[in-house]
């Protein structure tokens, strides 16, 4: 496959483990796009059921589709392998059972050629249920509780309106520009399926962390690029993103997961970008802090005391003040109350 500079080659990047009842529906809604100078990347990490049946006949049927299969890795190798085998100038990130909108990349395409100091665009979702229906729209922020904690007004630098055909009718949707790295360092603020990356950047980044195999991966992903300069986010739902899956790690069993590893991306991060961050040590050791807290809180549900008090110890240094901190501290120390 070749690209051009006016039609860039985007590289769809699709990860799949046993989702034969919904890979189909996934590739073909990239296929579909109005922008259709893409490539479709897909790599089954070992699925056990028809998933590999399904994309022989999707590969079949259109020259676009470009299938791999590994043994089971997890997701973050499987699209570490996907990315190494991309060809396009931009790399936009499918999980298997979403579905995008037709004209999602041709509307962040248009986004980057306005700015072209952009080197990540992503958009808001809405949420739907295993069966398709959609029951929860703008998703992104209930998702994301990071967002509790920043504003778009002081998330970003710029904003303005862009035109928009979707479906058949013509409107405007809000694009918001700036550098949001230090804001990113309150949580993940960027859905990974709404993601359009110029592949420049992902590869100054570098691939995703498959010791992460659990939780967290996508967010120190997301995070080093946000590192790399100014990032887009369009303020429309360009993406149906399922959930209620039994396996996804958005699952409860999964927070302390989440917890562990947003601490030790928080504290690898500031080794590597500290530099380029505007807080005072006082906000950085409350911004610590939270970490240390919610990872303590996750540790005592586990009823792992010992490592749960060690984490409420750390985050009462940060935060002598903070009331919730002493709290977890005790219940590591008091006897377990029968239910």
């Amino acid at each position: 496959m070749s690209s051009s500079t006016s039609q860039p080659l985007v590289s769809v990047i699709v990860p799949t483990y046993n989702r034969a009842a919904y890979i189909a529906e996934a590739v073909e809604s990239a296929l579909g796009q109005t922008y259709p100078h893409v490539e479709v990347v897909i790599v089954d990490d070992g699925s056990v059921d028809n998933t590999s049946e399904i994309l022989a006949q999707l590969s079949q049927r259109d020259s676009r589709v470009r299938c791999f299969r590994q043994e089971n890795a997890g997701v973050s190798a499987a699209r570490n392998k996907a990315i190494q085998k991309a060809q396009g100038d931009f790399i936009a990130f499918l999980d298997s059972d979403d579905v995008w909108h037709p004209w999602k990349i041709e509307l962040q395409l248009s986004l980057f050629a306005l700015k072209p100091e952009l080197g990540m665009v992503w958009t808001d979702m809405d949420a739907m249920r295993p069966n398709g229906e959609v029951f929860h729209k703008n998703y992104l922020k209930k998702m994301y509780s990071a967002y509790k904690r920043v504003s778009d007004e002081t998330l970003f630098s710029e904003s303005f309106e862009i035109a928009i055909e979707t479906e058949g009718d013509s409107r405007t949707v809000t694009a918001r520009t700036g550098n949001i790295y230090p804001q990113m360092f309150h949580g993940n603020l960027v859905h990974t399926s709404t993601v359009l990356l110029r592949k420049a950047w992902a590869d100054e980044v570098g691939l995703f962390d498959t010791t992460m195999r659990r939780a967290g991966e996508d967010y120190k992903f997301h995070l080093a690029t946000c590192r790399q300069g100014t990032v887009g986010f369009l303020n429309v739902a360009s993406i149906l993103y399922r959930i209620g899956m039994e396996d996804q790690i958005t699952s409860g069993a999964n927070r302390l997961y989440f917890a562990e590893s947003y601490l030790r991306t928080l504290v690898e991060e500031f080794a590597i970008g500290g530099h380029l961050l505007p807080f005072s040590q006082p906000e950085i050791n409350a911004i610590l802090a939270y970490a240390h807290e919610w990872y303590a809180q996750e540790l005592v549900k586990e009823k792992q005391r010992t490592k749960a008090a060690y984490h409420a110890w750390q985050a009462i240094l940060r935060r002598r003040s903070i009331g919730n901190n002493w709290k977890t501290l005790l219940k590591t120390i008091l006897p377990i109350t029968a239910k």
